[in-house]
């Protein structure tokens, strides 16, 4: 019964999204008309073009993204909006998470476990339908550079999303247009891992080998050339293999070297390019994690990050009111805190603008959150960098309009230069790698070869607690790798409830008084 239904729904819980149905075992009505779409070339290319669309929103959702960025103490909020809350609070000292993922079809909270496997699968769904008609069914859009750019994009949307289940969950299903549905099968993590490395490598090379570029309406408002869809390949690909783990234990088996091979020809080699998506005010476009945690009243960066950029003034944890004071930070990141205008500082409590101003990060009087759900959500820093409207207006990132990267060449940086110092590559560049942001946007002291592992690792951590910031969940992942998040936080999630209930499999969980994750697959 379950192969039969996983046939009948085209292998992917997914469909559930997408007919709003409680079982896999249903007849489609549109069948017929979804079989003519895939072989209609301008339907077949709008495909290709919305699966950017769809990840992107399933990448940026609050319901995962804010949840983890929270659980990270990257960003703070009390609130319980996407059950950001209930995800992040702590026992009576302070010390231990206490909450595991809520994995059952009665738990509200359940959504925050369903978020990324439905967006990812549905996203997934549609670039091997792409996949199968271009190469399976012959089917050509427009001519040869049109067809290629349409299959490039949908294998790199294959891989972008078959890695997102291998970062978040502890299995998964590998599938693409060779899948054999009827046989369709759980992989364990690490499978979906290899697989996902495997797609963008081939997306890379396939983006490699033609000339074309992307209509700006792919990512709301900008174009990309064959060779950054291939480097953006690259880069998630380095991305895949060092976010993964789930410990340090883990961290120490990546192959680091494999990792520099990837980001040497990622976003960062060559002409430098983010990957930018822009937000329509969350019509169809939406990166919600910045459109809460760059508004100052709707999230904070937690007093853990704040303590680093200024570890004189802004104590860790929250010293209670009134708080910590304006800060007179090193970084550039942060500088005095102050920003905007004088019609923020009653709404606010900013202070405006200075010289020093910090570019990303600033200081705001007002301890926003209620304080029965606990002073260590309180933070006197919010995160701007994203705001380029610079006064919390409206018609920017705090509305949910404007630009925001998916992936950046820093971030390619910041891989690269963690492989080489891993793998015993060269310390000197590692160096200038972590001072492309150290040193030019940071204005601190240069990271130097002398410097060691040991050091640069030190200096390569701040950086990415920094730069990654306001780039979906990253930040989770990041802290995970390295042992630090807080006791009782699972690690990864697990099979989603809506699919173990459709499948008859037992409901389980990771995190609080469970195991925080799987073991590590051989």
């Amino acid at each position: 019964m379950q192969n039969a239904n996983l046939t009948r729904a085209a292998g992917l819980i997914a469909m559930l999204a997408l007919s709003a149905c409680k079982s896999l075992d249903v007849v489609n009505p549109n069948e017929p008309d979804a079989k003519r779409a895939l072989t209609d070339p301008a339907a077949l290319e709008a495909l290709a073009g919305g699966t950017l669309r769809t990840w992107s929103n399933t990448f940026f959702g609050m319901e995962s993204a804010g949840v983890l960025t929270t659980q990270a103490q990257s960003f703070t909020s009390s609130w319980n909006n996407y059950n950001m809350n209930f995800y992040s609070g702590l026992d009576a000292d302070g010390t231990r998470n206490t909450r595991s993922w809520q994995n059952d079809p009665s738990a509200a909270a359940r959504t925050s476990v369903q978020w990324q496997w439905l967006g990812y699968y549905s996203t997934l769904s549609s670039a091997t339908d792409v996949v199968k008609a271009i190469r399976k069914d012959k089917v050509v859009i427009n001519n040869a550079a049109d067809t290629k750019r349409a299959e490039a994009v949908a294998l790199l949307m294959q891989g972008a999303t078959m890695a997102g289940i291998a970062i978040n969950y502890d299995k998964g299903y590998i599938v693409d247009e060779n899948t054999d549905l009827a046989s369709l099968q759980y992989s364990n993590r690490k499978q979906m891992r290899d697989a996902a490395v495997a797609k963008l490598v081939e997306a890379a090379t396939v983006a490699k080998a033609n000339q074309f570029a992307t209509p700006a309406g792919w990512t709301n408002g900008r174009s990309y050339t064959n060779d950054q869809i291939a480097r953006v390949a690259y880069t998630l690909a380095a991305q895949t293999l060092a976010y993964y783990p789930r410990n340090a234990a883990e961290n120490a088996q990546v192959n680091w070297a494999q990792v520099v091979t990837y980001a040497s020809q990622g976003m960062s080699s060559g002409t430098r390019f983010d990957f930018i998506f822009t937000g329509d005010g969350c019509s169809s476009w939406c990166n919600q994690l910045l459109y809460w945690f760059d508004g100052i009243d709707g999230g904070r960066v937690h007093t853990r990050v704040a303590n680093m950029l200024d570890p004189v003034t802004q104590k860790n944890p929250w010293p209670g009111n009134p708080g910590n004071p304006i800060p007179n930070s090193p970084d550039k990141r942060l500088g005095d805190g102050s920003f905007g205008d004088e019609s923020l500082v009653d709404g606010f409590g900013t202070y405006p603008k200075t010289a020093n101003a910090g570019t990303d990060f600033a200081w705001s009087s007002v301890a926003p959150f209620r304080p029965d759900r606990g002073s260590y959500h309180q933070s006197n820093i919010g995160h701007i960098r994203y705001d380029l409207s610079g006064n919390q207006d409206p018609t920017g990132i705090y509305g949910g309009y404007g630009p925001a990267p998916i992936a950046t060449a820093t971030l390619n940086d910041l891989l690269w230069a963690e492989g080489l110092i891993r793998s015993n590559g060269s310390l000197a560049t590692a160096a200038t790698l972590i001072n492309n942001t150290r040193v030019t946007r940071g204005g601190l002291s240069a990271a130097t070869a002398g410097d060691g592992v040991a050091g640069l690792l030190t200096k390569l951590n701040y950086e990415n607690e920094i730069e990654l910031m306001g780039i979906g969940p990253l930040p989770f992942y990041n802290r995970r790798r390295i042992d630090g998040l807080i006791v009782g936080t699972p690690h990864e999630m697990p099979v989603p409830a809506v699919e173990l209930g459709v499948l008859g499999q037992p409901l389980y969980t990771w995190g609080g008084t469970n195991p925080p994750n799987s073991t590590t697959p051989p």
